[in-house]
């Protein structure tokens, strides 16, 4: 079972235009509205895959309540409640998100003592997202070493200061190229270099996310590029958890790096398909798959 973690939950709406006009008043005829957040998201698609998992996080009581209806899922009603994240699909995908809510004192060592708790039946784990206020920004770090004391890979989809907090952790780290500029504190000039470098630093699996540009990785010495397939278009939001879903089933089955690469990079296109987030378009997954190239390159060059 792949324990997912959220520890800033939102409900998304997506509105669907012709085209997005600033200044302009829009009437919109297609809204989508469904519980979510990043590891919340993460979760929705390995269900999709008929993967054993369980999403656990911090929301408030409705919030839980309507999700359990939903997903094998526990959350801890500790947030005042709950944000929304808003994403207008026209032209192009613009997103408006709210902050987070405030989290009650004491909410990080009751979330750690649900992890621990379900940590023998768990065969990954993953957290993704950012903290909502009041939350330690060293809270994924503890989870992830609660895990690693029990032999379950980890992986951190973080930001900011949580994603500096977690280098050294050895857990799979999911940087964009933003983020890996700011933790090697400059522009890197080549891609496989800066991952490999930081990987070194890590001393753990990094897999650098470029959206519709594919993936660079390197894990155990060895990095390799992902390009992804050509010709898909759609709405990208969510794409980056369908792809922390790929490597979240790949470390749980214990599959070789190449492999766990190219479903990740296939299950990223199909997330884009799909009419939101959360979920995969199975058709284009299974139609990409085999196609997607996953080349063994070398860190010096």
């Amino acid at each position: 079972m792949i324990l997912t973690v959220t520890l800033n939950p939102a409900i998304d709406v997506t509105y669907r235009l012709p085209r997005l006009t600033v200044g302009e008043v829009h009437r919109v005829a297609e809204v989508t509205t469904r519980l979510g957040g990043k590891g919340v998201n993460v979760a929705r698609v390995l269900h999709q895959l008929g993967e054993p998992t369980h999403a656990i996080g911090l929301a408030d009581a409705r919030f839980a309540e309507a999700l359990t209806a939903e997903l094998p899922s526990t959350f801890l009603p500790e947030l005042e409640d709950v944000r929304r994240a808003l994403v207008v699909v026209a032209e192009s995908t613009t997103s408006l998100w709210e902050p987070g809510r405030q989290a009650a004192p004491g909410a990080d060592q009751r979330l750690l003592d649900l992890v621990e708790a379900r940590l023998a039946a768990a065969t990954a784990v993953t957290v993704s997202g950012s903290l909502a206020p009041g939350v330690p920004v060293d809270l994924p770090v503890r989870i992830a070493r609660l895990a690693a004391a029990a032999g379950v890979p980890v992986l951190l989809d973080l930001d900011d200061a949580a994603l500096a907090a977690a280098v050294g952790t050895g857990a799979v780290l999911t940087p964009n190229e933003d983020e890996i500029a700011r933790l090697l504190g400059r522009a890197p000039d080549d891609l496989v270099a800066a991952v490999a470098e930081l990987a070194e630093r890590h001393g753990g699996p990094v897999v650098l996310t470029r959206g519709r540009l594919g993936l660079v990785a390197c894990a155990d010495g060895a990095c390799w590029e992902v390009n992804p397939p050509a010709g898909i278009s759609g709405n990208p939001t969510g794409a980056g958890d369908a792809a922390a879903a790929g490597l979240a089933r790949g470390l749980a089955h214990g599959r070789p790096w190449p492999e766990i690469l190219r479903d990740a990079a296939a299950l990223g296109a199909a997330a884009v398909v799909a009419p939101i987030a959360g979920e995969i378009d199975a058709a284009t997954y299974a139609s990409v798959l085999a196609d997607i190239k996953v080349g063994r390159v070398d860190k010096e060059a």
